[in-house]
């Protein structure tokens, strides 16, 4: 199921993005990302950034990208797709971490929630 409305996904916090040698290093439970230096104007500018896994940086420069970050339409958020799975994070936060004003922005992965359908069920039955 893929969320559509605010009221059935909940933002489960997963990890941070920090500004790291003027890129931004992106760690969630499962990896370590990074957006290049060279890279982060463009996401600035409302462009979509590519994302690269660190350690397949580290072993080649020429690095294939393993995803992308963009600004929502709605201005409030920067989307990151890495590897197929979709994070998000507040974009007050990561203006915030990129002049230094903050540490990190927190990284949440929108999580569907189970509709409450009690109301739904006959007196007297349980499911």
């Amino acid at each position: 199921m893929r969320p559509t409305t605010k009221t059935d996904v909940k933002f489960e916090h997963i990890g941070a993005a920090r500004l790291y040698n003027g890129s931004v290093r992106i760690d969630v439970k499962t990896m370590q990302a990074v957006i290049p230096a060279g890279e982060i104007r463009r996401l600035e500018e409302s462009w979509p950034a590519p994302i690269y896994d660190i350690s397949d940086v580290m072993k080649n420069a020429d690095a294939v990208p393993v995803g992308k970050a963009w600004i929502t339409r709605s201005g409030k958020a920067v989307m990151i797709l890495i590897n197929g799975v979709q994070y998000v994070s507040p974009l007050a936060q990561v203006k915030g971490m990129l002049k230094g004003e903050r540490k990190y922005a927190n990284v949440s992965m929108m999580c569907p929630t189970q509709p409450n359908t009690a109301h739904l069920q006959p007196a007297g039955v349980t499911a």
